[in-house]
C-alpha cells in the first residue's frame, strides 16, 4: 500500500528515497564530516561488491574445472 500522501509509485519510491537518505545522514558518526561519511559507505560498499565478484570468479573457475573432469572421464552432464 502506498503511503497517504504519495499518488503513485513514482512518488513512493521518492519517498522511500529521502527517508533513506535522512537515515544515513542521522546515522553519520560526529567525528566525520558529510563528506567523509559518504566516502567511507562508498569505499565498504565497493570493497563489498569486490569481494562478491571474486567470489563468483572463483566458483566458475571451479565449475569449469569440474566440467572439464567429468568431460575427461566421459560422464554425462544432467
Amino acid at each position: 500500500m502506498l503511503c497517504g500522501f504519495c499518488t503513485d509509485v513514482t512518488e513512493y519510491v521518492k519517498y522511500l528515497k529521502m527517508a533513506v537518505a535522512i537515515g544515513i545522514i542521522r546515522s553519520r558518526p560526529p567525528s566525520l564530516t558529510g563528506r567523509q561519511y559518504a566516502a567511507q559507505l562508498c569505499a565498504r560498499y565497493q570493497q563489498t561488491q569486490l569481494g562478491w565478484r571474486q567470489e563468483a570468479h572463483r566458483l566458475k573457475l571451479q565449475l569449469s574445472t569440474v566440467l572439464q573432469q567429468k568431460s575427461l572421464l566421459g560422464l554425462s552432464i544432467r
